[in-house]
């Protein structure tokens, strides 16, 4: 199969054509013991370029495992070779067959490095990773699917909005917002116990009856599932008072210029007063828990019409729980005593002590004996020695005590009395102590109908006694001790005189033993007001707290 290349000057026999070989490594010499690939087993240095590359791309690279048809390659030529004398040749060796040599920078591959062999079922690494990712996938999509069905039918969310929107004072009304997937509700009260079991179905609201008054109460709500057993949600909280009891048995009462105010305390933090004259604003004051044992309003217009409602109200952080408003209670305003620290249940006398304030120490020594017992009394003065002795008309009207008039200079008895001695006198008194008398008694007890009508157009009941202690004729406080302990009973009114050594000291034996035997010691105002549940009238003469003449 030579070719003629006379036209370039080479012999023919220098030139072979590539398609006369049947392995391009001929060229090169090799014998046919060749791989799978093709090339030398060993020799693996000398492969084609584009074969050394598909063995280093095999550890990492992805490559196509079809085959490539060879290309034609150029013809290759060798150089002509340049005549050589007979003795020259003679004298060079003979070539050696030629072999593929390594380099002496490139080990020899390792059998198990060898490259696998190409064919029809070969599968490359990179596949199996793809398909080993695609089998992960899988399974974490089928795992995450799973969790999603059980968290849809296992997990309940917490319930929201759990409040009480209503309250009484014996319940109160619990309401939330539904929870989307929940199949019902259970609610506890603070101790943990299951107070109901709601269905999603019905509303999402339920009440608790039957508790106390002014009571904060605590409950608690967790939503369910019922899916392969009963599964709860987180709890939610909320708590709030009740309202405070109404208050049903508010008292009211006239008491001096204003009106006195009784309630039985429920526990409650305060209380809330409210009154009007039906005229003007509704006027509302805030009182404590221990006035309910008595509550003055003062400064009421005397003769008009007044009503009175009571609320109490639980202190709850910023806000407050009211109970409604009691029923209104009427009264009419008059003059009256008042009544604050006085229980009518309990028995009582009045003390009453005429002719002061004296120019010693006996009206000091009286004052402090009362003080250590928390006893009050009315002192029956006379104007004259109330202007010379202010101080101590003052001493008396704020130690709480009664003060009354007794004429201006108990000069006039019975008939001899006129309206100056009476009018003068309680000038006299309210210039000492700020304000008129509140009552009279006639000198001698010896009342007429002028001492009446004076009496009444100065709004000052008239008080006679039921016991006389004598202390001005016995001058002893042994005799006067005997009388009032003998004879005291609950109504009373004892007479003696804050003038006399004897009956400070007589004060200071009754006063204790009275106590002690369980009496209250009232002013007569005060004692006519509790027996009778009416102020004394003015005008009225007064023997005991219930009989008059």
């Amino acid at each position: 199969m030579a070719t003629d290349r006379g036209s370039e000057g080479y012999p023919d026999s220098d030139f072979l054509e590539y398609d006369d070989l049947t392995d391009p490594w001929d060229l090169l010499g090799f014998d046919d013991d060749l791989d799978a690939d093709g090339l030398p087993p060993e020799e693996d240095v000398f492969r084609p370029a584009r074969t050394r590359a598909g063995a280093h791309q095999a550890a990492g690279r992805r490559v196509s495992t079809r085959q490539e048809p060879v290309k034609r390659q150029a013809v290759v030529r060798e150089p002509k070779p340049q005549p050589v004398s007979r003795r020259a040749a003679a004298s060079r060796p003979a070539p050696e067959p030629a072999k593929r040599r390594a380099k002496a920078s490139e080990p020899a591959l390792e059998p198990e490095q060898a490259p696998p062999a190409r064919n029809g079922n070969h599968r490359h690494p990179v596949s199996k990773r793809r398909r080993r990712r695609k089998m992960v996938a899988l399974v974490i999509l089928l795992v995450l699917a799973g969790a999603a069905y059980v968290a849809a039918n296992i997990v309940v969310a917490r319930v929201k909005g759990f409040q009480v929107t209503s309250a009484s004072a014996d319940q109160q009304v619990l309401s939330w917002e539904k929870s989307r997937g929940a199949d019902g509700y259970d609610i506890y009260d603070g101790s943990g116990t299951l107070l109901a079991e709601v269905s999603a179905d019905k509303d999402a609201q339920y009440t608790v009856d039957g508790l106390r008054g002014g009571t904060r109460y605590t409950y608690t709500i967790v939503g369910v599932k019922n899916f392969l057993g009963k599964h709860s949600g987180k709890a939610a909280e909320c708590s709030a008072y009740t309202m405070p009891e109404t208050v049903s048995d508010l008292a009211v009462m006239n008491s001096g210029t204003g009106a006195l105010l009784r309630w039985e305390d429920s526990g409650a933090t305060g209380y809330e007063v409210q009154y009007t004259d039906g005229y003007s604003p509704a006027k509302t004051i805030e009182t404590k828990t221990g006035d309910a044992e008595g509550l003055s309003i003062p400064d009421l217009q005397e003769g008009a019409q007044y009503t009175f409602q009571i609320r109490s109200f639980i202190q709850d952080g910023e806000s407050r729980v009211y109970s409604d408003w009691s029923s209104a209670e009427p009264i009419t305003a008059v003059h009256t005593a008042d009544m604050t620290g006085v229980d009518v249940d309990k028995p009582m006398v009045a003390l009453t002590f005429d002719d002061g304030p004296d120019y010693g120490d006996v009206t000091d020594r009286i004052l402090a004996t009362l003080k250590e017992y928390g006893a009050h009394a009315s002192f029956f003065q006379e104007g004259a020695s109330a202007s010379d002795l202010p101080e101590l008309m003052k001493r008396i009207a704020d130690a709480g005590h009664e003060i009354a008039c007794h004429t201006y200079d108990h000069s006039h008895y019975g008939s001899a009395v006129t309206a100056d001695d009476i009018i003068r006198a309680d000038d006299a008194i309210e210039q000492a102590v700020g304000k008129r008398p509140s009552a009279f008694r006639s000198p001698g007890g010896e009342t007429t109908d002028l001492i009446r009508d004076i009496c009444v157009s100065e709004k000052m009941p008239i008080f006679y006694w039921s016991i006389d202690t004598e202390d001005w004729k016995s001058r002893n406080a042994d005799s006067v001790c005997d009388i009032v302990m003998n004879n005291a009973s609950d109504g009373d009114i004892i007479l003696m005189h804050n003038v006399y050594d004897s009956t400070a000291d007589a004060v200071e034996r009754i006063v204790p033993f009275l106590a002690e035997k369980g009496y209250q010691m009232v002013t007569v105002s005060q004692l006519v007001q509790a027996k009778t549940g009416k102020p004394p009238v003015p005008g009225t003469q007064y023997i005991t707290a219930t009989s008059t003449n």
